[in-house]
């Protein structure tokens, strides 16, 4: 088209500059045209072309399959992998190499002790105190006994208790635990209350002895130096800290993930065993708890009598006593009593907390008439 468009211009400047009339001009230049359009254009050849559909699919005589003789494994070693192929490859891959965040490939010394806890107990307890309603006087509760059963195969015998926590005043909450069946009522435990700030409840075991019983012990504990306090972990915080020979304990309010992994609690008070752990790599100590009991009150465990709302209510009380089991000198009967009475103080401190708001009501009520 090029050359006929550079032809087509060149007879027109030899015409113009032969001086010949526009009317042969145009005659001539119509003719050229027609020659032009006339003319049939050539095939432009190449070298190679694109193969056929037939051609492409064809297989040589030699590669002929058949395919009956074909599983579902079987390709042939020159067609691309089909998708099946391509998957099950990824996913044996994926099943090699673990990621990061499957538990799997995290280390079991890192995981918390709060999460996924094995807790098996070997010995149940219900506790049978009344507490304290909302809708009450802010005034200490009556000095009933306190009885712990022990429960065996969801039941347990009311007559004979396992253990009674025996308190002698109204305005003092100092008490004693002893045997159930204890006629001479001597203390495995004796728990003291001391008046004012910085004065934690403390425990005192019995010594060998000791042949001491009722308010006499409660006397003569501010003058040992063997006591056990149990002291709050802070200010603001309810959870209560238990430092023993036999190990830390820790009281704690269970979160609201850790209650709904337990059947029927409404409310549940955990006590774990606090150790300090040295690391892999020896730069600083871990602190690892691992639940050892835990207080249930629900619907079917708490005190006949008490609601929800109840302040210091009985429930449930499940221990795993197991690390202590080869424990000599009745270590595992010491451990228990210590939870035991650690549990009551729990209790007590809770209607010692619904007194506070109770009186702070009433404080906040006689303002407002003033």
């Amino acid at each position: 088209m090029a050359d006929s468009n550079h032809n087509f211009g060149a007879i027109i400047l030899h015409l113009l500059s032969c001086a010949c009339s526009p009317q042969d001009v145009l005659e001539s230049a119509a003719k050229l045209t027609m020659s032009t359009l006339t003319e049939t254009p050539q095939p432009v050849l190449r070298t190679s072309s694109l193969p056929s559909y037939c051609s492409a699919t064809e297989l040589p005589s030699s590669s002929v399959v058949n395919l009956t003789e074909l599983s579902p494994g079987t390709r042939l070693s020159n067609s691309p992998p089909t998708y099946d192929d391509a998957a099950a490859r990824s996913f044996s891959n994926a099943s090699i190499r673990p990621s990061p965040n499957t538990p799997d490939s995290r280390s079991s010394d890192s995981s918390p002790s709060r999460a996924g806890e094995c807790f098996t107990p070997t010995v149940q307890f219900q506790i049978e105190s009344s507490g304290k309603h909302w809708l009450s006087l802010p005034r200490g509760t009556r000095p009933d006994p306190i009885p712990v059963f022990r429960v065996e195969e969801g039941r347990w015998n009311c007559s004979t208790p396992a253990y009674r926590s025996l308190r002698f005043s109204r305005s003092d909450n100092s008490c004693i635990l002893i045997r159930g069946g204890d006629a001479a009522q001597m203390p495995v435990c004796t728990t003291l209350y001391r008046f004012g700030p910085g004065k934690p409840p403390v425990f005192r075991l019995p010594n060998e002895n000791s042949s001491l019983h009722g308010s006499a012990v409660v006397t003569e504990i501010c003058e040992e130096d063997s006591d056990l306090q149990i002291r709050s972990k802070s200010l603001t915080s309810r959870t209560q800290v238990l430092k023993t020979p036999c190990g830390t304990f820790r009281w704690r309010y269970a979160s609201r993930k850790e209650r709904a992994a337990v059947d029927g609690a409404d409310t549940l008070l955990i006590c774990e065993l606090v150790q300090q752990a040295i690391p892999a790599n020896g730069m600083k100590t871990e602190e690892k708890a691992s639940r050892v009991a835990q207080l249930v009150r629900g619907e079917k465990t708490r005190t006949p009598g008490t609601g929800r709302t109840t302040a210091g209510s009985g429930g449930r009380l499940m221990m795993d006593l197991f690390r202590w089991t080869d424990l000599k000198n009745g270590g595992k009967d010491t451990v228990e009593c210590l939870i035991v009475a650690s549990c009551i103080c729990m209790l007590k401190k809770e209607v010692d907390r619904r007194r506070m708001h109770q009186l702070m009501a009433v404080g906040a009520g006689v303002a407002i008439i003033a």
